[in-house]
């Protein structure tokens, strides 16, 4: 008997220039329906390959077809059409949502049929009696006996069929297919697979794979680039890659560097064989941070640190540095290109690989530039999910819009950890015949091989937004946003410590006795690294205040060398670029210090003295320790009284109602800039208890309101503490927050939470947020900044200084909360900060959580002066993120400066001694550009939004 029709059963055809919305069992039920009438058993005898056909159209069936029948979903057919097929001598099988099971139902019919024909075989005079099988049921045999990787390869050829003859139809065009050359090649195939060479056959389908490819070149006669991506989770890292690998095709992880540190310790033998695959090119790893964190809400310094340990960690671990830039997490922000730039990484997926939202691109490849106009070339195709069986049954479709759409044809698939469907063994089988469907690349030869099709401005900052609150709520992590606050003052911390360490070795050069480079490295690396999980403060503790002690005891003793004795006193150390006027609480002191030189302000509270001292940029501040008896300090004004604290620059009235700001206005306009008061969201009833003056001056005035907060019922949810200070001649309102729930919040953090909400009056001002020492408007619901949210209207501004707390929510149009205290947060007590018209936000930002090396002293003040700058930046719009001394050892420092006004300009750098030799790094200490050097200062030119490493040497 000759079986020369093979029909798939289904109302359904192949989307072409249009998807097509079926259901997961129906796309799976007719691919599997489809891929194995491609069977050898079932190709074998047929007049033609397999196609889809009505089940109107074969209510009767015909003699030697065979009916795939997909069980999703039910066709309409006659009750009886099962018993039609026998009847009639065809055969027909159900099509399930597994492969396999699908295939049993094939073999099954087919071996049913055999049976049949063997039983009722006639003879020659016509009576049927019970023979040997005929002739065609031993081979039939045989072919259902086939191993599964024999098999493999024709449902590969029926794969690329199918899409090529898709892919016609989509273009509207003309099947070129030459069918009959490639069934003949087909039916070769199947009569080879009894040689004894094994790659008898496998040539005949190769020539058939070819014939496939030529027709597809007809209608798209360039590559089509395939793209396998994979991302490498902690919780599968003994589980296997993608089959691209076995199958000797290239693949791409996404992996962080300490993921395959984790891989390296645990299954030693993969390491080894990635090492192997990617000197080989057959794997491409793509990543750059050495940690996946929250790294778009994190200093600049944290995210540095990341990229530069993550490239040497895989340097160490590869055998060679990454090429491409990918993370699996969100962590994209407009400054991203410039860092990456900065350790020498040029090409980036721009893609999410969760629910962020990232700037919408038009073609795959796009330049991507940050705000200095640095770029990387960046891939922003979204990929589609390998596991999905949508993704196989749209393949044709996929490759009309590329093709019609991209100047360069790309498909990329991503796997998630879950092992994907069988349609994609079937690829990959007919990839290793012929690039029917395109050819499989890893990401560094796509971007040598294709060029962006776009060049775009630089994103605003809205336009990357990530749910880290979310994540950090559902991982129960202890601290969702308290976290961001204590990590980004441990980190100005360690920077205040390399910083003063630099200026040491500023002044002492090659005699500099510190030496602490490797000890600041490795507690970088503690701080760091234990972001994101429950910190080791305690050990931490010990090293920081050793470290503490030791540098500022030697700087203090070099600045004091030649001081008079006997004349005890405080040395203050300012680590930032900027001019600071630190408040300062000291016991001990119980006469008046007079309030000349640095000392702004002095207020005696039994023995508690309360200072204003102004510091110089990157530079020290000695005062005396003792003052004259009796000679109580001048009263400028009255800083407190009943419900108001105030100094020269604003006044802020607190509401004796709810506790909160009723308003903060300057003395010049009077207008109400900003209000504040505690909430419990969705809702509640704020009520102060007690508002009581604590101090009045002249050098600190402080007000503490305490009440509760209510529900509807009047029931307390919480009791709160706000403490109000303004210190003379700082133009800031510190605000401290304590919260002490009853009720502790449970859901959706952004639903449920306690926060600090601000009003202000007009809905017509304009809101922006601090990225990365860049200011940008604001328009977004829950507008993310841990350094500053700032208010305009005309030529007035009012800042807000979260204090490192990077969560806000809008309400309405003239309401923004902090979201201080949602589910699973464990710190009660928040530190915030109001600012009117700082010209510098991002300077009020840094002081705020940078600390004040401050150091009791028996003698003073130094010979050059009680005041004194040892390096002096005279760009304002620059801010000094840290200095090092040189990690070598030589007689060198290295600054990191962040231009943060949009402003290009020449920077003059100047020094305590002069240097011989200036000159531009990247974040990997590699020289860029030199810098001249003139007596004591060098000279560089600073491009706006961009960020510089400046290496000094003196010697």
């Amino acid at each position: 008997m000759s079986l020369n029709a093979l029909i798939l059963l289904s109302p359904y055809r192949l989307p072409a220039q249009h998807a097509g919305m079926f259901s997961n069992d129906d796309v799976s039920a007719w691919l599997n329906g489809y891929t194995c009438l491609w069977h050898p058993a079932a190709l074998w005898r047929a007049a033609a390959p397999p196609r889809i056909g009505s089940p109107y159209d074969y209510e009767q069936p015909t003699r030697g077809h065979i009916y795939a029948v997909p069980d999703s979903p039910p066709l309409i057919l006659p009750d009886d059409w099962e018993e039609r097929v026998r009847t009639a001598g065809a055969v027909s099988f159900h099509a399930t949502p597994d492969r396999e099971a699908t295939l049993a139902n094939l073999k099954e019919a087919l071996r049913a049929l055999g049976q049949t024909e063997t039983e009722t075989y006639p003879t020659q005079e016509g009576v049927p009696e019970a023979v040997a099988p005929p002739a065609w049921s031993a081979p039939l045999g045989a072919l259902l006996d086939l191993e599964p990787a024999r098999v493999a390869p024709f449902f590969g050829i029926g794969f690329g069929h199918l899409h090529v003859e898709g892919l016609f139809e989509a273009m509207e065009h003309e099947n070129l297919l030459a069918s009959t050359d490639l069934w003949q090649d087909i039916q070769q195939a199947i009569a080879a697979l009894g040689s004894e060479d094994p790659e008898t056959w496998r040539k005949h389908l190769k020539t058939a794979a070819e014939r496939l490819q030529a027709a597809r070149e007809v209608l798209y006669p360039v590559t089509i680039h395939l793209l396998d991506l994979t991302l490498l989770e902690e919780a599968r890292l003994g589980e296997p890659l993608p089959a691209t690998l076995e199958q000797g095709l290239p693949l791409n992880i996404v992996a962080a560097a300490s993921l395959l540190e984790k891989l390296g310790r645990e299954h030693p033998e993969r390491i080894a064989m990635l090492r192997e695959k990617v000197a080989n090119d057959q794997v491409e790893v793509c990543g750059g941070p050495y940690v996946e964190r929250e790294e778009a809400l994190l200093p600049v310094e944290s995210q540095l640190w990341n990229l530069t340990k993550g490239m040497s960690t895989y340097q160490a671990l590869l055998g060679q540095e990454i090429k491409v830039f990918a993370r699996r997490r969100f962590g994209a922000h407009p400054q991203l290109p410039l860092y990456l730039n900065s350790v020498g990484l040029h090409r980036a997926l721009l893609l999410a690989f969760d629910d962020a939202t990232l700037p919408a691109h038009r073609t795959c490849m796009v330049n991507w530039p940050s705000p200095d106009g640095k770029q990387v070339e960046a891939f922003a195709r979204t990929p589609y999910a390998a596991e999905n069986p949508q993704t196989y049954f749209h393949i044709a479709h996929y490759l009309h819009k590329t093709i019609m759409q991209d100047h360069a044809g790309t498909l990329a698939l991503l796997h998630r950890g879950t092992v994907a469907p069988p349609w994609y063994r079937d690829w990959l089988e007919l990839s290793r015949l012929a690039p029917v469907l395109g050819q499989w690349t890893t990401f560094t030869r796509y971007f040598n091989d294709v060029l962006s099709g776009e060049y775009t401005a630089a994103a605003p900052a809205d336009e990357f937004h990530g749910d880290y609150l979310s994540e950090r709520t559902n991982d129960h992590h202890p601290n969702p946003v308290s976290g961001f606050a204590r990590h980004a003052r441990q980190r100005r911390r360690l920077d205040t410590l390399g910083t003063l360490a630099a200026l040491h070795r500023g002044l002492a050069g090659a005699s500099d006795s510190l030496r602490l480079e490797t000890r600041l490295a490795d507690l970088e690396t503690g701080v760091e690294s234990s972001f994101g999980a429950q910190p080791a403060e305690n050990e931490r503790e010990a090293e920081f205040a050793t470290i503490e002690n030791e540098v500022t005891t030697t700087l203090a003793q070099r600045l004091l060398s030649r001081a008079a004795d006997g004349n005890p006193g405080y040395l203050v150390l300012n680590p930032c670029n900027f001019l600071r006027r630190v408040p300062l609480e000291l016991d001990g002191i119980t006469s008046p210090l007079p309030t000349t030189g640095p000392i702004k302000a002095c207020q005696i509270d039994g023995d508690k003295a309360r200072l204003v001292v102004e510091v110089p940029a990157l530079g020290f501040a000695w005062f005396p320790s003792t003052g004259t008896p009796g000679a109580a300090p001048a009263r400028r004004m009255r800083m407190a009284d009943e419900h108001t604290v105030r100094n020269e620059f604003f006044e802020a009235e607190i509401d004796k109602t709810t506790g909160g700001l009723r308003g903060i206005r300057d003395h010049r306009t009077r207008v109400n800039r900003l209000g504040q008061q505690l909430v419990f969201n969705p809702g509640c009833v704020t009520r102060a208890k007690e508002v009581r003056v604590i101090s009045t001056g002249p050098a600190l005035g402080e007000v503490i309101s305490e009440g509760a907060i209510l529900d509807e019922q009047e029931r307390v949810l919480a009791t709160f503490r706000q403490r109000f200070r303004a210190w003379l001649s700082r133009p800031v309102l510190d605000l401290r927050i304590e919260i002490f729930p009853e009720h502790l919040p449970q859901g959706y953090p952004w639903h449920a939470y306690y926060g600090a909400r601000f009003a202000w009056r007009d809905e017509r001002a304009t809101l922006l947020r601090g990225v990365n020492g860049m200011t940008y408007v604001t328009s977004h619901t829950r507008p993310e900044s841990a350094d500053y949210v700032e208010l305009r209207l005309g030529k007035q501004s009012t800042t807000l200084f979260p204090g490192g707390l990077p969560f806000h929510q809008r309400q309405g149009g003239r309401m923004l909360d902090v979201i201080l205290l949602p589910e699973g947060e464990t710190a009660r007590t928040f530190d915030l900060a109001l600012g009117l018209d700082r010209e510098q936000p991002m300077q009020t930002a840094l002081g705020m959580i940078t600390p004040v090396p401050l150091m009791a002293t028996t003698k003073g003040p130094p010979h050059v002066g009680a005041t004194g700058w040892l390096f002096h930046l005279d760009a304002t719009n620059l801010v000094l993120t840290g200095m090092r001394p040189a990690a070598d050892g030589a007689d060198a420092v290295t600054a990191r400066l962040l231009e943060c006004f949009s402003h290009g300009s020449q920077a003059e750098f100047r020094c305590p001694r002069n240097p011989v030799h200036g000159v531009l790094q990247d974040a990997r200490g590699m020289n860029l550009l030199e810098a001249s050097v003139q007596g004591d200062a060098a000279l560089f030119e600073v491009s706006p939004c961009d960020f510089v490493q400046l290496r000094v040497e003196f010697q």
